[in-house]
């Protein structure tokens, strides 16, 4: 089981807790890699992205 990670919605302007996420590696224009996880917001069903650190 995944574990529960907070996300903010921008645009409902409230945070939301889920365990529904997917986790992608992204490499920044820099060339550094990322741990990005996304998940869908219960208050406007947009796709929410929130950092998770290096890779």
């Amino acid at each position: 089981m995944a574990e529960k990670l907070k996300f903010f919605d921008i645009v409902a302007k409230k945070p939301f807790e889920t365990d529904q996420y997917t986790v992608e590696i992204r490499t920044t224009k820099k060339g550094r890699k990322v741990k990005i996880a996304f998940a869908i917001s219960p208050y406007t069903g947009k796709k929410i992205a929130r950092i998770l650190g290096p890779a």
